[in-house]
């Protein structure tokens, strides 16, 4: 595997040693990062087993321009990042939402050590926070017009809140720091029969943020957003490789 290719995959082109770890190099790999790779689930529509094979995560999103979910571009994100002189490590979350990933399957975010502040990073959750957040500040950031901040939770673990525009502020996922290894999740698709009942009804979803909004395939339909705009419209299941090609670049 090559950094260089890594990088170039999500739009960079500067020479790995001038990205050392700093606050705002890693803002700016995990911005890039999320701009060129997107979230997708296809291989569940594929009936196709995911793999947490690194070998294979990096034919796949890099070789082959393809997106990911969280267990494949957090996993190629943090070798990356480790790759870079990073001080990072992979951590487990539970997600609130359940709607397109099965409540057997943990979340895999990111933790990544800059002086001695730990700083949320996570690449593939879909619409999410863009920058890494400490987790011993209450800063609030706003990422597609929706504000994050990390909270301390009584049990020990924290807890990313997003701002709801009715509710308030709202668990978007709870994790705690425990580093884990692609040993902790590299069976978490072998069970055959949750697979499949999981897999037989999830839904599609391909989701790529972009500068001012995101851009997202679902079953049937396709929403853009971009500011303060929103256009949706629907598509057929014919048309499904001419959108993945067109707004994803994702040759199916």
């Amino acid at each position: 595997m090559e950094i260089e290719k890594i990088l170039k995959r999500i739009g960079i082109d500067d020479e790995p040693s001038s990205l050392k770890p700093s606050y705002e190099n890693l803002k700016r790999l995990q911005e890039a990062y999320i701009l060129s790779v997107p979230y997708e689930n296809l291989d569940f529509i594929f009936k196709k087993e995911f793999s947490v094979n690194i070998l294979k995560i990096y034919e796949k999103i890099v070789c082959n321009n393809r997106g990911g979910i969280c267990y494949e571009s957090n996993t190629l994100f943090v070798y990356l990042l480790k790759q870079l002189g990073y001080d990072a490590k992979m951590i487990f979350a539970k997600v609130m939402d359940l709607t397109y990933i099965g409540a057997d399957y943990p979340h895999l975010a990111l933790l990544a050590t800059i002086g001695d502040k730990e700083y949320l990073v996570d690449v593939a959750n879909g619409q999410n926070v863009r920058v890494p957040l400490a987790l011993d500040e209450d800063t609030i950031v706003e990422s597609e017009n929706v504000q994050y901040q990390i909270k301390p939770c009584a049990n020990g673990e924290y807890a990313l809140m997003f701002n709801h525009k009715t509710k308030g502020w709202q668990i978007r996922y709870q994790f705690c720091t425990k580093g884990k290894t692609v040993s902790d999740f590299e069976t978490v698709f072998k069970d055959e029969d949750n697979y499949k009942q999981f897999s037989n009804h999830a839904p599609l979803l391909v989701t790529k943020a972009l500068r001012d909004g995101r851009i997202t395939l679902t079953d049937d339909m396709i929403t853009y957003k971009k500011q303060n705009d929103k256009k949706v419209w629907g598509i057929s299941l014919e048309n499904r490789a001419e959108v993945l090609r067109d707004y994803f670049n994702i040759q199916v």
